[in-house]
């Protein structure tokens, strides 16, 4: 389960991204690349030294896997006296990653007729999001994108993922012009990954709490005329029919013991590290389980029962994908 990833060279390949430092290495004859966490030291109400980001990155990304949705490598392990999470390099030798961003700020004819107020590549109005994802001629290209975009949608909301951003995800060109999704990546910012072992305790010993942190105050990064989306709400309430598909597609695949499984076979300790605490171990597992039960299984019912009081083109559509 855990890895010492000390011995290991460094590739010389740099990597973005806010979430913390990162290392390039050469591991089973492959790159690869670590992911410490962020200190969080200036960050107000923190009493943690640094966050759980490479824990998180781990565990939502392994059930996106679990799930079924293509989803980088990622594993576990130690480096300089820090617990890291290891993660795949998807790129091979001559592919080109084009971030969302950078395919989002490109010119479309008649764009700001399409979507008021657009605000190209770092927008995250949702409305502007998905008339890119529609009307960009190199997206459209490539299938499955709309459903990729909702799939995460639907599993970030699981995992609480509240950094889904248009930098975070894209396609990879290959060095024949051919052009494909990449796996699901960058998936650190869930499970509160900045609140320490004492403030997951205070939540789980109230009810009321453990209710607002799985679904009444949780947001996602997408925006509803600026107003930021609860995502919790939004799958409970949207008449969008790529969504339902979505809910339909995942909602089903939510395996809980054996998610439950892999979040057990987590180590609370490694070279005298700690990994994950008895307490945030039960934390993530019973804010799965209310979730899972209290919003993701309902909105499914509800979605089955308004399929069969009206046959709509996107029941036909899921039936023939069942």
């Amino acid at each position: 389960m855990m890895i010492d990833f000390n011995s290991f060279p460094e590739n010389e390949r740099y990597y973005s991204g806010n979430a913390g430092a990162k290392m390039g290495i050469f591991f089973q004859d492959e790159n690869w690349f670590l992911k410490f966490g962020k200190s969080t030291r200036g960050f107000r109400n923190m009493d943690i030294s640094y966050a759980t980001s490479p824990l998180s990155e781990y565990i939502g990304s392994h059930i996106y896997e679990i799930i079924g949705v293509p989803v980088h490598k990622t594993l576990l392990g130690e480096r300089d006296g820090k617990i890291v999470v290891a993660c795949q390099d998807f790129r091979k030798q001559g592919d080109e990653l084009i971030e969302f961003k950078n395919i989002k700020n490109a010119y479309v004819k008649g764009r700001d007729e399409i979507s008021s107020g657009a605000t190209y590549g770092d927008s995250v109005d949702l409305e502007d999001v998905l008339q890119t994802i529609r009307n960009n001629k190199t997206l459209q290209m490539i299938p499955g994108v709309e459903e990729r975009f909702w799939d995460m949608f639907v599993v970030d909301a699981l995992i609480s993922n509240n950094d889904r951003n248009n930098g975070n995800w894209g396609i990879l060109v290959h060095p024949d012009g051919s052009k494909e999704l990449t796996p699901v990546y960058d998936n650190g910012n869930c499970l509160t990954n900045k609140k320490s072992n004492d403030q997951i305790l205070k939540t789980l010993q109230n009810p009321e709490a453990m209710k607002d942190a799985s679904y009444r105050l949780v947001f996602c990064t997408y925006s509803d005329k600026e107003k930021l989306i609860n995502p919790m709400e939004y799958i409970s309430n949207t008449p969008e029919a790529g969504c339902l598909d979505a809910i339909h597609r995942i909602v089903p695949r939510i395996d809980l013991s054996r998610i439950n499984r892999m979040i057990d076979e987590i180590p609370e300790e490694y070279h005298g590290l700690e990994v994950m605490s008895p307490v945030r171990r039960q934390f993530y597992k019973e804010l799965l389980q209310i979730r899972h039960e209290e919003v993701f299984l309902p909105v499914l019912e509800k979605s089955r029962v308004i399929d069969q009081s009206k046959e709509t083109p996107a029941r036909r559509k899921r039936q023939l994908k069942l």
